[in-house]
């Protein structure tokens, strides 16, 4: 089972952390992510970040949301 976040815990104070793990996307693919980020609705948006990122992709960036969040 995946980790669960609430919307406020992933945009706030993971800026950083979001930029960084996505830079590598195209300009629509970053707004998409971060939209999902700021709308999180739990295992529905992981899924969904999944389908655009790419499996490892975005366990990679929940990741390193989570771990920024334990700091």
């Amino acid at each position: 089972m995946g980790a669960v976040f609430r919307p406020k815990d992933l945009a706030r104070g993971n800026i950083k952390v979001i930029d960084n793990a996505i830079k590598d996307l195209t300009p629509d693919t970053k707004d998409n992510v971060i939209k999902l980020l700021d709308s999180w609705k739990g295992e529905e948006s992981e899924e969904k970040l999944k389908e655009i990122l790419g499996r490892d992709k975005a366990k990679q960036l929940l990741s390193n949301i989570e771990s920024k969040s334990v700091e």
